[in-house]
């Protein structure tokens, strides 16, 4: 009987190590937990700061100085001259600013026989006014005469006066008489005098305020001790009052403004200062728009 022999079992495969079983699903753990931690610090982060950065402010740049509007120079001046000129009779045109001693110059200049003592040269003139000059033997007839050919017309162009000075007109008794003299604003009527080589021996200066302060174009008579006073010297214009010194009767002087008023003026500027224009004059009750154009040439502010 034949033997029949047993065959060893074959061995199973080995099976994988556990690590290589699951490593996939290991991965995928790995991954979803580094996507969750992931999502966690996004959700997590604080907002973002906005930064506004402000850029700084420009530079100002000054604007540049106004130019004050211009007053416009009054037109050319149209003056008639009568007496004792070369060319008598005559209108002649001048330049805004112009003074008598201008006019006669334009005129021909004065005769001989002229009496300068009663003409203030120093006068400033306005439109429309009449010079004349008389002579020494008629000056008691100081009568303009009548017209008796056509006029004719000149030009003449006057350098304006340097500022802070005025110009004005000493006649009488003084060492140099019939003199126009240029002094600095504010000067008295001592000043005046001095600059003319001063007062002779027969001036009666107990008539003459030598204290008193000068505006342009003023004149200045010095009376002798003995003989009579001479007439107003042609043209005479209105004086000018300095209003910051003026006294209760200059005030009172002016046209519209009576004695209360001026004591209203007074005290305004002892409690206010010094007026600096003819509107701060507005300021004044009682003073209206009518009486300051009443006022505005005849008073100053200096």
């Amino acid at each position: 009987m034949a033997s029949i022999s047993a065959q060893p079992p074959t061995p199973s495969p080995a099976s994988p190590p556990l690590l290589e079983r699951f490593k996939y699903p290991i991965f995928a753990l790995i991954g979803l937990a580094l996507l969750a931690g992931v999502g966690i610090v996004l959700w997590r982060q604080p907002e973002p700061t906005t930064i506004t950065v402000n850029p700084p402010a420009p530079t100002a740049i000054p604007s540049p100085t106004p130019i004050p509007s211009s007053t416009p120079t009054p037109g050319p001046y149209m003056v008639y001259i009568t007496g004792a000129v070369a060319t008598s009779e005559v209108v002649v045109t001048l330049d805004y600013g112009s003074r008598v001693k201008d006019a006669l110059l334009v005129a021909g200049g004065p005769l001989a026989n002229a009496d300068l003592e009663i003409v203030n040269l120093a006068q400033i003139l306005e439109d429309g006014d009449q010079v004349h000059v008389p002579t020494r033997e008629a000056v008691e007839d100081a009568a303009v005469p009548p017209t008796s050919k056509p006029a004719v017309t000149a030009t003449i162009h006057v350098v304006t006066p340097t500022a802070g000075t005025i110009e004005v007109y000493v006649v009488g008794e003084v060492v140099q008489p019939e003199s126009t003299v240029v002094l600095a604003a504010r000067s008295r009527v001592e000043d005046a005098i001095a600059a003319v080589g001063g007062a002779t021996d027969n001036a009666d200066l107990s008539r003459v305020n030598l204290s008193q302060m000068l505006n342009d174009g003023d004149y200045i008579y010095v009376p002798p001790l003995e003989g009579d006073t001479i007439q107003t010297p042609t043209p005479n214009h209105a004086p000018v009052i300095h209003l910051n010194e003026a006294s209760l009767e200059e005030l009172d002087s002016l046209p519209g403004i009576g004695p209360s008023l001026a004591q209203a003026i007074i005290d305004y500027r002892t409690e206010n200062g010094p007026f600096t224009s003819l509107e701060d004059l507005d300021n004044v009750p009682g003073i209206g728009p009518s009486k300051l154009e009443g006022l505005r040439d005849l008073v100053v502010f200096d």
